[in-house]
């Protein structure tokens, strides 16, 4: 057999696979206890072991495949975590992310049915996924990952912000971004609009959450786009536009938005870029992106330029858009602008 001269590496691609092995390897390391076990600690591989109750020969093995991505240390033949594991693996962090990680490791795979819908086969999007203790609990724990930090970094540096006394958290969830911002402003009481399931949810898991005072939940059925309110300072809002973007009526929506709010009142919003500078960060969102079409939702893309051109046409301007963190899983596109004039 006449073997063909390679031009390429195969081992791109072999590495690759690879990877897609680490979400069970680490979730394996989670529900062993390693990460909590190793937490503010330094210790050899047979107190690893014992500590775990665990085979050491391939303890050995995890241990070294956990430095190998940066997730463990090891000095002086002692294993210690490194600082991204210490906040996010250790199931005593505020900030962890361990349920990201056990959906990851499940043997279902998001793109299980991808075949069939990339045949026209797209299944009927079920927004009831939203609506259970677990996903709103899930969305919240994703979100102190990076994204309201960085929300809240911005929208606290925009003037008038700290002279505001009504803001509408719309499509909020469980209110986690009012209750971030209404640290940075005393004066300030949200009016949080969500699925009346999504609101019940959040009265009962957020009533002794310091801040839910100046909170006040509004059952609202997004499908209608009907009303919500009026005299806001500040609306924020986060990940909802892009439904309104694929449907078209992201011109009514904000419009209406316009009529809600104060001469001079803020509009910020918190959306997945569209475009990033990291090739890693840009994969992630593609696969997000294909993920999300083939489980018959339209888009989770919405180009600022498209935003920023309908909010001109909305009555907004006097645009702020700073650069993309994408130090966050997605890298979040924080805009806010003014409402500028009345519209009809």
């Amino acid at each position: 057999m006449k073997l063909p001269v390679l031009n390429s590496s195969y081992s791109q691609i072999n590495n690759l696979l690879y990877k897609s092995y680490l979400p069970k390897i680490i979730n394996s390391a989670i529900e062993t206890g390693l990460f909590d076990a190793l937490s503010g600690k330094s210790l050899s591989l047979d107190e690893v072991a014992k500590e775990l109750n665990s085979d050491a020969h391939i303890t050995d093995a995890l241990l070294q495949i956990l430095v190998a991505i940066d997730f463990v240390k090891k000095q002086d033949d002692c294993y210690s975590l490194t600082v991204l594991s210490e906040e996010y693996l250790v199931s005593n962090s505020v900030v962890n992310q361990l349920r990201a990680v056990k959906m990851f490791s499940k043997s279902a795979n998001p793109f299980d049915d991808l075949t069939q819908a990339l045949k026209g086969n797209i299944k009927r999007f079920d927004s009831k996924l939203w609506v259970s203790e677990q996903a709103v609990l899930a969305m919240e724990q994703s979100a102190k990952a990076g994204e309201i930090q960085a929300a809240v970094s911005f929208v606290k540096s925009i003037p008038g912000f700290h002279e505001a006394t009504k803001m509408c958290d719309f499509a909020g969830s469980t209110g986690y971004y009012s209750f971030a911002l209404l640290q940075e402003n005393t004066s300030l009481h949200s009016h949080v609009y969500d699925l009346p399931e999504i609101c019940a949810l959040a009265r009962k898991l957020k009533y002794e959450e310091e801040g839910c005072d100046r909170i006040t939940y509004h059952d609202f059925d997004s499908s209608g786009i009907g009303s919500f309110g009026g005299g806001y300072d500040v609306f924020f809002i986060s990940r909802f536009l892009y439904e309104c973007r694929a449907d078209r009526s992201l011109l009514t929506f904000l419009k209406k938005v316009n009529n809600s709010m104060k001469p001079g009142g803020l509009f910020i919003s918190s959306h997945i870029s569209s475009s990033c500078a990291n090739k890693e960060s840009c994969l992630t969102l593609v696969i997000a992106e294909l993920m999300t079409r083939s489980k018959g939702y339209p888009t989770y893309m919405l180009p600022v330029e498209t935003l920023k051109g309908a909010l001109k046409g909305a009555g907004f301007g006097e645009f702020t858009t700073p650069q993309p963190d994408e130090d966050i899983a997605f890298p979040a596109q924080l805009l806010s602008a003014k409402k500028v004039k009345d519209v009809e």
